[in-house]
């Protein structure tokens, strides 16, 4: 595991020691960053190096996926039991796995998750300077502004934003931050004692940033991924209180985002005025390919 970061080599100690082999020696024929780990049960074992899927030529057993879950909970299945029910487990370390068994419904909301058939382990990584670009963008703007950056999943926005927050809160333009990290994420890497930031980490998303709104007196909010109606109520309280907002959404481009609910509503509510769309990463790996507009729902 020479060269490996540090939590590429934690995700791999994760596995069962005939699975980490096999990762081991498919990462000695591909070079890159380790970005996914997948298990199946009874099914193919797969690496992601950079965005390419590889066969391990493993095959994987409940055993195997159950070994794993033990590993990101640290033995406390209980203590992950509210994300486990959202679909997914976070270690400290912030990897996170998304879950795929059989639920258990009660009142048509998921009670527990059993039977787990496939994890997706994907390991974050720190890309000093991708950022820097839209950290440009975003110093041209006067507050309170809102910032929406948008994509397909997979591309970058959680990576994107993780940069952003040292760039906004270090140095002499240092602002107050309050990041709410629900899916502790954003946190993964960073040296969180040297930035002017607050982390509400596990907070649902709506709640963390009521709560930062209300009680730590914010000059700027970073969250990811917004999917909710409270989540857009909340966004829209914050911004009302003067508060600047950097959040990220899923969609393609911008036109697609306007027709989609709850996003649609903060963007004809005027919560945003910088959009920037991630279409991919530069050849060289210096930043990302960006849409820019600004102001462009009006």
């Amino acid at each position: 595991m020479t060269g490996r970061s540090a939590t590429e080599k934690e995700a791999i100690l994760m596995l069962p020691p005939r699975l980490s082999g096999a990762v081991s020696r498919t990462l000695a024929f591909h070079s890159g960053r380790l970005c996914e780990i997948r298990l199946r049960v009874g099914g193919p074992f797969t690496v992601t190096v950079d965005g390419n899927e590889f066969r391990t030529g493993a095959v994987c057993s409940s055993d195997d996926v159950e070994y794993v879950i033990r590993s990101l909970t640290g033995n406390s299945l209980y203590s992950h039991a509210e994300t486990i029910r959202e679909g997914y487990i976070c270690s400290a370390g912030g990897i996170r796995a998304g879950i795929c068994g059989k639920a258990v419904t009660r009142d048509g909301r998921i009670d527990t998750v059993t039977s787990v058939s496939s994890l997706n382990v994907r390991i974050p990584h720190r890309v000093p300077g991708a950022s820097e670009r839209v950290f440009k963008l975003i110093s041209k703007l006067s507050p309170p502004f809102g910032v929406l950056i948008y994509s397909k999943p997979g591309v970058g926005k959680t990576t994107l934003l993780r940069e952003l927050i040292p760039l906004l809160s270090t140095g002499d333009g240092a602002r107050r931050l309050s990041v709410v990290d629900t899916r502790f994420e954003l946190a993964a890497g960073l040296d969180c004692g040297d930035l002017l930031a607050d982390f509400l980490s596990g907070y649902p998303r709506e709640k963390g940033i009521e709560i930062a709104t209300r009680t730590l007196s914010p000059e700027l909010i970073v969250c990811d991924e917004i999917s909710s109606r409270s989540d857009a109520e909340a966004i829209l309280t914050a911004a009302s209180s003067g508060v600047s907002v950097i959040a990220s959404c899923h969609g393609t481009t911008l036109s697609e985002i306007k027709r989609k609910q709850p996003v649609a509503s903060l963007i004809f509510a005027g919560a945003f005025d910088l959009f920037v769309g991630l279409s991919g990463r530069d050849p060289d790996g210096s930043g990302y390919l960006l849409d820019v507009d600004v102001k462009a729902a009006s």
